[in-house]
């Protein structure tokens, strides 16, 4: 299913969303990198995108955005969809027609908010991988919200919230589960054969 937002002009952008799910260190960024590099689709990895609003000189979101990335916490909606719907609607104004966000929605105020005020989420996908490979993975990335106490919240997070969303999507139809515990070569195969399907049904 298409979203259909009115710009300020005569015309209207139309565009596909489909969200990508998995615990943290489940290679989301990997593989959406992957798929964006092999085909006409606009991948935003969420936290890449907070991590820009982090850094970025004068934002009034920072010490939020940074407080919820060290308690392993899904932040306000208002913040991630707000910042979301400036960039989705600017691509989809300049052509771009397919959306894959890499690890959203997060939980269901998210999800809900998000297609009340951008459009519908026409399905996501789950990685699935074992908490402990999830841990291992992310203790060798280093990066300053990977120390062990914070990946242990984060693990939890995504046990109690994100399950949820998961959990609503799938009661409609509107989850695709991929074994992320395998290579990356053939997790990609997997994303792969999904758009491909979707592409044929289309």
């Amino acid at each position: 299913m298409q979203a259909t937002k009115p710009d300020s002009g005569s015309e209207s952008e139309k565009f596909s969303v489909i969200g990508v799910l998995g615990g943290p260190g489940s290679g989301k960024g990997t593989q959406c990198k992957l798929l964006a590099q092999a085909s006409k689709l606009n991948h935003i990895s969420i936290g890449d995108v907070l991590r820009e609003e982090l850094k970025r000189k004068g934002s009034e979101y920072a010490a939020i955005i940074e407080q919820n990335m060290r308690a392993g916490t899904v932040g306000p909606k208002e913040i991630t969809v707000g910042i979301l719907k400036s960039y989705i609607l600017a691509a989809a104004r300049e052509g771009t027609d397919l959306f894959i966000l890499d690890g959203f929605p997060r939980n269901l105020e998210q999800a809900q908010y998000f297609e009340e005020i951008i459009g519908p989420i026409e399905f996501v996908i789950v990685l699935e991988c074992p908490d402990a490979i999830l841990t291992d993975r992310l203790l060798l990335r280093k990066r300053f919200d990977d120390n062990l106490e914070s990946i242990r919240k984060r693990l939890r997070t995504f046990h109690d919230t994100t399950s949820q969303v998961i959990e609503s999507f799938s009661n409609q139809g509107k989850v695709k589960a991929i074994d992320a515990n395998n290579s990356i070569e053939a997790i990609n195969e997997q994303l792969v054969r999904i758009l491909e399907a979707r592409e044929e049904a289309s």
